[in-house]
C-alpha cells in the first residue's frame, strides 16, 4: 500500500511514510493489502491544502494530518490560481482563471485524480473561472462559476465529461450594464433546500461599485425563488455590504455574508445577516479603519467568530469578533498581527487553522479555541491559499 501510494508521489516526497502508515493500519486493521490508504480520510481528519508559489508560477495541493499535523508534501502540480472543497472522502481541486477544470480526487488514492472535467463551454467567454461545487445530493450539486453567467448542475458522479453538466442556472439578468459582462458569482451554499449564491457585480474596472446581491433557488426545481426584496425587477436579496466573498449559514444567526468591499480601502464591505425564510437584511459588522477590511470568516457559535483582518498586503490581522452583537476585538488572537496570512478553517477537533503565506516560513498555525493561543505549524513546500477539511 505505502508503495503504490510513493509510486504516484509528485517530486516533493516529504516523509509521509509516518502518517500514511499509522493512518492506514488504523483504518485498515494492519491489512497491507488493502491498497487504499484510508487513513488519509482518517476521519479525526485531514487538512486539503491548496498552496501557490509566491511568484505566482505554480501551485499544488498538500495533505496535512490534523491529529499529527504532518504535511504530505506536493501533489498534483498546477497553476496558482486553485481552490479546494471536500465531500465526504472526496476532494475537489478547481483550476481556476483560464484553465477552467474541476478534478475529483478520492482520498483514499490522493495521488490520482478520479475524473478530471472542464468547466467551460461554447456560450462562455474568455474564461469560466470555476470557483466551487455546492452539493445538493452525491450526484447533484452547482458549480458555481465566476467568470461566467450561468452556474451549472452538474452530477459529480458521472463516468464522462458529457454527462457531468445537467442542467444551469441563469443568472444574467444580474448582469450590471457598466460590469465586465459576469455577475462574478463568488460563494453558494444549501440552506433548507434552498440555493444561495452572492454576486459581486463588479464595474468594468473590477471594483466593487455596484450593489451585490444574493439570489435564491429552489434546489428541487431549480427556480428562481423570488425574495421581494429588490425595488426593482430582480427577484435577489440586494445586500448592504460589497464585493461579497463568502457565504456561512449558522442556525440561529441565519446567514453571514462577508464582504470585503474595495482593497483601496474604501470600507463598503462588512458582515451582512440574511434570514434565511424572511429574506431581510442586516448589516452585523460594519468595516471600519478600526476593524481593517473583513476577510476571510469562520463561527464557532453564536457569540464566537473570527476574521483576517486586512490593513493593506501583508499586512492582515487575526481578530474575534462576537457574531451576535457584531463586537470587534481591540487586540489580535495568538499574537498574530501584520502578517501574510490568507484563509481561517475550523478542524474537526476545534482547532483554529490559519494558513500563513509568509514567504521565508510558508505553513498552517493551529490555534486552540479556548485559550486562543497557538498549538501547532505546519509548514508547507508553497504558501497555503485555500484550505477546506475532510469530513465523514
Amino acid at each position: 500500500m505505502i508503495a503504490t501510494l510513493f509510486t504516484h508521489y509528485h517530486s516533493k516526497r516529504r516523509p509521509l511514510a509516518l502518517l500514511f502508515l499509522t493512518l492506514a493500519l488504523t483504518a485498515c486493521g494492519g491489512d497491507s493489502s488493502n491498497p487504499a490508504p484510508a487513513g488519509v480520510s482518517a476521519r479525526e481528519g485531514v487538512v486539503v491544502v491548496a498552496t501557490a508559489a509566491s511568484d505566482f508560477s505554480s501551485g499544488a495541493v498538500e495533505l496535512v494530518s490534523v491529529a499529527d499535523k504532518t504535511s504530505s508534501g506536493s501533489y498534483h502540480p498546477t497553476i496558482s490560481d486553485i481552490g479546494v472543497t471536500t465531500n465526504g472522502t472526496d476532494y475537489y481541486l478547481y483550476e481556476r482563471f483560464q484553465a477552467d477544470r474541476v478534478n475529483k480526487v478520492n482520498l483514499d488514492n490522493p495521488a490520482l485524480f478520479e475524473w478530471t472535467y472542464s468547466a467551460i463551454d461554447g456560450e462562455d467567454g474568455n474564461s469560466s473561472n470555476p470557483y466551487t461545487l455546492v452539493f445538493a445530493q452525491p450526484d447533484k450539486a452547482y458549480l458555481i462559476r465566476y467568470g461566467s453567467d450561468t452556474a451549472w448542475i452538474v452530477d459529480p458522479t458521472a463516468n464522462t465529461e458529457g454527462d457531468f453538466k445537467i442542467g444551469e442556472l441563469d443568472l444574467s439578468a444580474y448582469t450590471p450594464d457598466n460590469g465586465v459582462g459576469v455577475p462574478n458569482m463568488s460563494a453558494g451554499t444549501i440552506v433548507d433546500g434552498k440555493l444561495f449564491i452572492s454576486l459581486q457585480r463588479l464595474d468594468g474596472s473590477f471594483q466593487p461599485t455596484n450593489t451585490a446581491y444574493v439570489v435564491v433557488f429552489d434546489t428541487s426545481s431549480d427556480t428562481e425563488i423570488d425574495t421581494n426584496q429588490d425595488s426593482g425587477d430582480l427577484k435577489g436579496i440586494p445586500l448592504i455590504g460589497k464585493n461579497p466573498m463568502s457565504l456561512t449559514h449558522h442556525d440561529s444567526l441565519g446567514l453571514l455574508v462577508q464582504n470585503q468591499g474595495a482593497f483601496t480601502p474604501d470600507y463598503t464591505g462588512g458582515i451582512d445577516v440574511v434570514d434565511v425564510n424572511s429574506y431581510a437584511v442586516e448589516q452585523r459588522v460594519d468595516d471600519t479603519a478600526a476593524t481593517g477590511l473583513i476577510g476571510s470568516t469562520v463561527i464557532v457559535d453564536a457569540t464566537r467568530g473570527y476574521y483576517l483582518s486586512y490593513g493593506g498586503w501583508q499586512n492582515i490581522t487575526l481578530r474575534a469578533f462576537n457574531p451576535t452583537s457584531g463586537v470587534v476585538a481591540d487586540s489580535a488572537v495568538a499574537g498574530l498581527s501584520a502578517m501574510d496570512l490568507r484563509t481561517l478553517g475550523i478542524g474537526p477537533q476545534g482547532s483554529l487553522w490559519v494558513a500563513d503565506a509568509t514567504n521565508s516560513k510558508p505553513g498552517l498555525r493551529v490555534i486552540d479555541l479556548v485559550t486562543e493561543t497557538q498549538t501547532g505549524f505546519v509548514s508547507t513546500s508553497l504558501l497555503p491559499v485555500d484550505l477546506a477539511f475532510a469530513q465523514q
